[in-house]
């Protein structure tokens, strides 16, 4: 469901869908408890294990390629961007391993998008065989978009008098079908550490170490939601606040003294549901010195311009029914007006309210030993930068920080598992990406009234930093490892979105409640949007959301469905022919569209018919517009795409290939995502299982595998 707290916001608008709104709090303390006692004895027992493992030789396969398979996943790391930075001698590790290994353009899923792409790595199999087809799906009751990989359980609470104890199943539901590769290596005897794969939450159930990544909701129970605080105006003054997507905006109160404010941060739902909990923050500000000290959560830290808090912690609730979450402050502006910023309230790993890895104990074993690091499944903070309410700065350093706590586990994970398989997914390479690109173009849209200079080199820097990251990897290789180094997909600009609804309405396919049933339609004033609920479904037969493509409004499938289902096939050719070649008349009448798919051209598996009825191929440059993502309509079918999210892939899946290295080489010519599950098995000298579509790049004869 759509789920943004407003409680004394100035300003709120819905950004992520999240699989559920906040958590109940009843079992989080005895959770947290049994997990730390469950860490402490994991810590006490790891020499033991390794002594077993070593004497025993588990793990090992007759027939195998290597000891250890390391796969080192860097999130969006473009093939073109990475040849032409090796040639330039930028980045030498990766360099190095192209020369003594093999590397390719990776081919990637349709669609492109890192959901899609991650979980057939995992698995295997294309969309149709893992059920996740976007970031999105649509409810077929409502319509509305909601997401597509994970949903809040309906468990009924199970109490021991006044206490709520914590309910066997996970509370949340992974919504990901078919069998991970590191499934099948426990099963074997194989050891696991998979970190920050995306759409591991919730954590699967197996004989192995696995920390979820893409997915796993803030204490809130969005996808991550932001919170500004602002001064107050002097009175009479107008207030100045806008719109905000992914976060809330609140006003402090005047405290006691000079340059003192109190503010009320938002948790998560009360046990009741009626409202947030809150947790209060007070600051006294020294405007002068540009200091401002804060107490929160039972710390106070002092900030100054341009630095970030530690993490701190934060509870909400009281005695079992209190949940913990983490957070970062910084300060935006000290004059004229005080305004501070607070990272999405992350679940703290010491005590989460809800398990977070597999076994449960390995996050908060992780927090021990490391110190607190960043849970929510999309933790650098990308709507608080196109919402403008950090700089590009403040991003750098955030997500920067996070990869460097990824790092730690990485490289410990390393240490750790000197046999089997060591699986990591850095979401820098990603992130950055997306809000960094426009600084390649100088005639990027997003570029208008931003900074073009200070962070022109930022994406040749993050290239740098994967390849360092490459070094330290091959640096810690032993005899018999093979080291895997891809991304799910490439990256190209995002200049100009489509509204595909707005094509759809200009084009009879679908209306709104308030257009006549005869003659022509009103046009829709700039700015204004209208949301799913505006549509009138009864008497539409093409919409989209999400990323990947439209679907049709069939009869008996979807609530209000008026398609007939005999119709269907041929409604959706007709749609298809119509759009292929889309022309943009705001850039000269250039294709916006190279092409589209019928989902039964694509998808064979058993759940095609969970995904969109066509994916569309958008032309470099292009993507679906950000109202049309979330389902609305607006008047204007292409505009210009201003956010600081100025770099994309869900384009043309021909035109974003990722990448891939190996120290050991192959002859594949064309290897795909869905060729590294089976791959990894290969080299450990396990059979793939028959659900598998993908092959080995390693296989014999495969020197021409499509």
């Amino acid at each position: 469901m759509l789920f943004v707290p407003a409680i004394a916001a100035l300003n709120v608008a819905p950004a992520y869908i999240g699989p559920g709104a906040g958590f109940a709090l009843g079992g989080s303390f005895l959770f947290a408890l049994a997990g730390i006692l469950l860490a402490l004895l994991a810590l006490l027992l790891w020499p033991a294990r390794v002594v077993v493992r070593a004497l025993s030789g588990k793990g090992r396969r007759k027939g195998a390629k290597a000891r250890r398979v390391i796969v080192l996943g860097l999130d969006g790391l473009d093939p073109g961007l990475a040849r032409r930075w090796m040639d330039e001698g930028q980045l030498p590790n990766l360099d190095q391993l192209r020369r003594e290994g093999t590397y390719r353009p990776l081919g990637t899923t349709w669609p492109a998008m890192s959901p899609v792409g991650w979980s057939t790595f995992a698995t295997g199999v294309d969309a149709s065989g893992h059920n996740i087809f976007d970031f999105l799906t649509r409810d077929k009751f409502t319509h509305l978009p909601t997401l597509s990989s994970t949903r809040l359980r309906n468990a009924p609470a199970r109490k021991l008098g006044p206490i709520t104890l914590p309910s066997r199943a996970h509370p949340f539901e992974s919504l990901k079908r078919s069998k991970p590769f590191w499934t099948t290596c426990a099963e074997a005897g194989v050891a696991t550490s998979i970190l920050r794969v995306p759409i591991t939450f919730p954590p699967d159930r197996f004989g192995g170490k696995l920390l979820s990544a893409m997915c796993v909701p803030d204490l809130r129970g969005t996808q991550g939601t932001f919170t500004e605080f602002r001064e107050p105006l002097a009175a009479g003054a107008a207030e100045d606040a806008g719109a905000t997507t992914g976060g809330v905006r609140l006003l402090l109160s005047p405290g006691k003294g000079e340059g003192a404010f109190t503010g009320a941060l938002p948790g998560p739902d009360a046990p009741d549901g009626s409202t947030p909990l809150l947790a209060t923050v007070t600051v006294k500000l020294d405007r002068a010195a540009a200091k401002a000290t804060f107490t929160l959560g039972g710390e106070t830290f002092t900030l100054g311009p341009d630095e970030y808090s530690d993490w701190i912690g934060v509870g909400f609730g009281k005695g079992t029914q209190k949940a913990h979450g983490i957070c970062r402050v910084r300060v935006t502006s000290f004059a004229p007006r005080f305004r501070f910023y607070v990272t999405p309230l992350h679940i703290d790993p010491a005590k989460p309210a809800v398990p977070i890895s597999n076994p449960p104990h390995l996050a908060i074993a992780l927090a021990k030993l490391h110190g607190p690091y960043a849970t929510l499944g999309l933790a650098e903070d990308t709507w608080a930068l196109n919402e403008r309410v950090i700089d590009e700065q403040a991003f750098l350093d955030q997500a920067y920080a996070i990869h460097e706590e990824r790092r730690t586990q990485f490289l410990h994970a390393l240490d750790r598992t000197p046999e089997g398989v060591v699986s990591v997914v850095f979401d820098a390479t990603d992130r950055i990406q997306h809000m960094f690109f426009r600084y390649l173009d100088p005639g990027h849209p997003a570029n208008r009234g931003k900074d073009v200079e200070k962070h022109k080199d930022a994406i040749l820097d993050l290239y740098r930093r994967a390849d360092a990251l490459v070094g330290e990897t091959r640096a810690k290789m032993r005899r018999g490892d093979v080291l895997l180094v891809a991304s799910d997909h490439g990256f190209k600009q995002f200049q100009r979105g489509v509204n595909l609804n707005a094509w759809f309405r200009a084009n009879g396919y679908l209306f709104l409640k308030s257009d006549p049933a005869n003659g022509p339609l009103p046009a829709i004033p700039e700015g204004v949007r209208y949301e799913v609920g505006d549509i009138d479904w009864p008497r539409t037969r093409a919409y989209t959301n999400g990323l990947a493509g439209f679907y049709l409004n069939i009869k008996g499938r979807e609530h209000g469905g008026c398609v007939e289902p005999a119709e269907a096939m041929a409604l959706k050719r007709e749609i298809i022919d119509r759009l292929r070649g889309l022309p943009d008349d705001g850039r000269g009448g250039q294709e916006a569209i190279t092409e589209l798919w019928a989902a039964e051209d694509v998808y064979k598996g058993p759940y095609r018919e969970n995904g969109p009825d066509v994916i569309v191929g958008y032309k470099i440059g292009y993507r679906a517009d950000w109202d049309a993502a979330v389902g609305a309509v607006s008047g204007v079918v292409i505009a210009d795409n201003t956010r600081s999210w100025s770099g994309d892939h869900c384009m043309d899946p021909r035109q974003v290939p990722g990448v891939l290295f190996s120290s050991l080489p192959f002859a594949s010519t064309k290897p795909n995502l869905v060729d590294l599950a089976p791959t990894v098995l290969d080299l450990l000298g396990l059979p793939a299982p028959a659900h598998m579509t993908g092959r080995s790049i390693f296989a014999p004869g495969d020197g021409e595998a499509a």
